[in-house]
Order: structure tokens, then C-alpha cells, then sequence
């Protein structure tokens, strides 16, 4: 029998969820292919997979290659107008490399001009009406056959790509831009895919908040995310 006080115990609170979590896919054999956050739709490209061959943490990850990937449908949460600060991060693992380099997250599908697309060797950024891009180097960061944490971050001010937490690997005046004024409208969020550079390997951890999460170098995460 347990005591009646230990029986009449209030359970612990839950974690408060964070204000600023707009998605949140683990890419587990429990999560699959959702969203756990805000349940975004999701649409399947051919054939990924939740494999168990790699995993950043032990509990299975997302597998693309050629022509099968994931995109989050087009929503008002992506408009990515206003300047307002924002944090796209997740976990890859790259088995091989695409001449143009590997697709990680991209916001397009035919080669036009989109606000960004993140690549193994390069980050675009697309110019405020969206005629032009200017580049955030990541050549020979972004490693093969091991486990990356990438993460695009807008603090106010400027946009700035961090691998691994180093966001100082390169020349500041390249991996550190002015954030454009983007055009107003909805987007959606190539995962493991870009249409001039398709991926091999792995995704854990997609991981978007509508803040800044990383201001300066910070020693990745540890853990999986939880909200």
C-alpha cells in the first residue's frame, strides 16, 4: 500500500512550451515523420524513411536520398517578411556529396530565388525582392559521415550560419549578412532536398523558433530537443 499523502501527491507540473517554438521534428521511430510541436502538414516525396541505421541521439532518424524527402506545406508560419528573428536548426548526416552541394532545408522547388536555401558547402540568401543571392560559406565544415548540427539564425540585425555552434569559421563579412526585407507570403520547407542539389544521409532534430536561439558560439546540443 502506498501512503496516503504519497497517493493524494499533486503531479509534478509539465514544462512550460516555449512561445517562440514554431516546429519541432525529432525524426524518431516514435515521432515519424510529425511535426510534435504544431502538427504542420507535411507532404511525403517518394519514399524517405525513418531509419535506425544512423541516429544523433539512439532513437532512429530521417533517411532521404534522391527524390525522396519531405516538405512541410506552405503556411503563414514560414512568411519569412518583416525581419522578424528566426532559428532553422537541425542534425545531418551526409553519406555523399552532390556537385553543387548537398540540399539540407530550401524554400524552393524550380531554380528561382527564395528567402534561403542551406547547402553542405554554402548558405544562399536571397536579396530583399528576390533577384539576387549573396552566400554564407560553409565549404569543408558541413562533414561526411558524421553528425552536424547546422543552424540559421537572424538576431536583428544580421543572418548568420553556425555549424557545429561555430558561427566564426569563415570571413565575418561572408558568413554574416544583413537580413533582406522579404516579400510577404507564405512558405514551405524542402527537408533533405534542394532542386540543385539533392541529399544523401540523414536528419535528426528539425528545429524551427521564431527568436534567435544562438547570438554567439555555444557548444551544440547534447540531447534531443523537447518542449
Amino acid at each position: 500500500m502506498f501512503p496516503l499523502a504519497l497517493l493524494n501527491a499533486a503531479s509534478p507540473p509539465s514544462p512550460p512550451v516555449d512561445p517562440n517554438l514554431v516546429l519541432l521534428m525529432p525524426f524518431t521511430t516514435t515521432s515519424g515523420f510529425a511535426d510534435i510541436a504544431n502538427n504542420h502538414a507535411i507532404t511525403v516525396i517518394g519514399s524517405p524513411t525513418i531509419s535506425t541505421a544512423q541516429s544523433k541521439f539512439g532513437a532512429g532518424s530521417l533517411r532521404v536520398t534522391s527524390g525522396n524527402y519531405l516538405r512541410i506545406n506552405s503556411t503563414s508560419t514560414l512568411d519569412m517578411s518583416g525581419k522578424k528573428p528566426f532559428t532553422f536548426e537541425c542534425w545531418v548526416y551526409l553519406t555523399s556529396g552532390h556537385p553543387s552541394g548537398s540540399g539540407i532545408l530550401s524554400m524552393r522547388d524550380v531554380v528561382e530565388y527564395c528567402p534561403f536555401v542551406v547547402k553542405e558547402s554554402e548558405t544562399y540568401i536571397g536579396y530583399d525582392s528576390l533577384n539576387d543571392w549573396s552566400f554564407l560559406s560553409s565549404y569543408g565544415v558541413v562533414g561526411r559521415n558524421t553528425w552536424s548540427h547546422v543552424a540559421l539564425v537572424f538576431d536583428g540585425t544580421n543572418v548568420r550560419l553556425y555549424v557545429n555552434g561555430n558561427g566564426t569559421f569563415d570571413n565575418p563579412t561572408i558568413s554574416n549578412k544583413p537580413h533582406p526585407s522579404w516579400p510577404v507570403g507564405d512558405r514551405f520547407l524542402n527537408v533533405g532536398y534542394d532542386i540543385n542539389g539533392v541529399t544523401d544521409g540523414y536528419i535528426n532534430d528539425l528545429r524551427i523558433s521564431d527568436s534567435a536561439v544562438y547570438t554567439t558560439n555555444f557548444t551544440p546540443p547534447t540531447a534531443p530537443f523537447t518542449f
